[in-house]
């Protein structure tokens, strides 16, 4: 009589796809348990790199915070940076500022109101400060404002990248200089040659130098002036006009 080995082959069968199932299990847990181990070690990167970006943006946008810096800086230089206002006011006024700083921003028609309310008294100076660690257009910006100065519309190239902060790539920054009828032959040529890339490096480090930390920092008749609060700066005017006498 023949033996039925149906059973023992079927059972045979069985338990190795039993012990296939179960080695898959195992590596299946292998391969989540590393998934999330590195996930976890990747949103443990991420928080530490947002928690460093933070501190060096409010440490940036929030310069009032530093508590140790001198009140006074002798022969704060204006350098050969564009200025408004009267030449040879008894108070000159030298801003470093950053054309993504929305403090510095802010600023903009409160300091064109100061000119105002002392016209003849002041000679407002603008400095570049670019943050480029968090603005990544802001340099870029800096020289297209320089750039628009040779073409004499700095103060409009200037007043409209503040305006448009959020907007500051090159076609955008194109299509302000074709609003203000600037020949953008000359001015692509300008922006493209990294004509004024030492100047802006030479404001910056002239402001840190004189400790600039953050924007907008002021400087009146070399008093500094931390942020961006017009009632401190116009204290600081009138305390200037005052020792003016």
């Amino acid at each position: 009589m023949e033996k039925d080995n149906t059973s023992s082959t079927n059972g045979g069968g069985r338990v190795h796809i039993i012990l296939g199932f179960v080695v898959f299990l195992l590596l299946l847990q292998v391969i989540l348990s590393t998934f999330l181990i590195n996930r976890v070690n990747s949103i443990d990167s991420t928080v530490s790199q947002l928690k460093d970006e933070n501190r060096s943006l409010q440490a940036a946008l929030n310069p009032n915070n530093e508590l140790d810096l001198p009140s006074y800086v002798e022969n704060v230089s204006i350098d050969d940076d564009p200025s408004i206002g009267t030449q040879g006011a008894p108070i000159t006024i030298v801003e470093f500022a950053d054309y993504q700083c929305p403090y510095c921003s802010q600023m903009v028609s409160q300091v064109e109101d100061l000119l105002s309310d002392y016209e003849g008294q002041i000679l407002f100076v603008y400095r570049d400060f670019p943050l480029e660690d968090i603005h990544a257009d802001a340099f870029k910006a800096a020289e297209a404002a320089n750039c628009a100065n040779d073409q004499d519309k700095y103060w409009e190239m200037h007043n409209l990248l503040f305006a448009n902060q959020a907007k500051l790539d090159i076609e955008s920054v194109r299509d302000y200089a074709a609003s203000l009828g600037l020949n953008l032959e000359d001015f692509d040529a300008c922006l493209s040659s990294d004509k004024y890339v030492e100047e802006i490096r030479n404001d910056i480090s002239d402001g840190l130098s004189y400790q600039v930390r953050g924007t907008p920092t002021y400087f009146v008749n070399g008093y500094r002036v931390p942020g961006a609060s017009i009632e401190l700066l116009t204290n600081a005017i009138e305390n200037a006009l005052d020792r003016e006498g």
